[in-house]
């Protein structure tokens, strides 16, 4: 039976998610995660989540079509795929809480770093999608937090922050088609309760994109960069704790 009391926790859990979502294009799964993990099954949350992810990149895709850079995006899919099936194997060969660890603290030593005054930064070349796009990949199949990675490659290759965005959120389309894709392959889409909880979380997924969307109205690409920093920050201190408490 469907625990309702689980929803004064989750619904507001959910607009802070989306509403990081919002603003950068990734992190709703590493922002409700941790907090809900402590009332609900991984095996429940995780695949109710990967559907609101991927309707909330389409929604969001669909509104930042416009500026979407299809070239970047050809050169992230093809070693996004190869990435997914060498995490999907990983998560079966290596101790999963060592991986958390190790990506914890990466994740924090470069947001401290890109949160640190310099220079900007040139940019990269594009041969680098194969090593990015590859790794965003490997981290969405372990543990649905690849979003991070294809922001760095395409901060250093792009300079309008809503083509960083719209590009981004048009990946993370594609890798949550694919976890929800494993998940209904799998049959977790015929718990009843799993569907009602989603659609429950419907409405404060679409509240937190809203908040995100006006936030980042205008947003130049400095200010942009910063909130992105704070933003994996927040995501690689999470991940250390999760790991730490487990």
């Amino acid at each position: 039976m469907f625990d309702w009391s689980i929803l004064f926790l989750a619904e507001p859990t959910f607009v802070a998610a989306y509403t990081v979502f919002g603003m950068v294009g990734f992190g709703a799964t590493l922002v409700a995660a941790p907090v809900l993990a402590h009332v609900l099954p991984v095996s429940t949350l995780i695949p109710a989540q990967s559907l609101l992810d991927f309707a909330a990149a389409s929604s969001n895709g669909l509104r930042l079509g416009a500026h979407l850079d299809k070239r970047e995006l050809k050169r992230l899919l093809p070693p996004i795929v190869i990435g997914c099936v060498i995490g999907a194997y990983a998560l079966l060969a290596v101790p999963v809480r060592t991986m958390m660890l190790l990506l914890g603290i990466f994740v924090v030593g470069y947001a401290l770093n890109g949160l640190r005054p310099k220079p900007e930064r040139p940019p990269i070349s594009s041969r680098w999608a194969w090593w990015y796009g590859a790794t965003g990949g490997v981290l969405s199949a372990m543990f649905g937090a690849g979003g991070w990675v294809y922001s760095i490659y395409l901060a250093r290759r792009l300079e309008d922050p809503q083509a960083i965005r719209a590009t981004q959120v048009a990946v993370l389309t594609a890798t949550s088609f694919i976890r929800v894709s494993l998940f209904a392959i799998a049959g977790r889409y015929f718990d009843l309760n799993l569907l009602l909880l989603s659609l429950c979380l419907a409405p404060a997924m679409l509240l937190g994109l809203w908040m995100g969307n006006r936030i980042t109205l205008g947003m130049d690409k400095k200010r942009f960069m910063q909130v992105l920093y704070v933003v994996l920050l927040l995501t690689g201190v999470s991940l250390v704790a999760r790991t730490l408490a487990s």
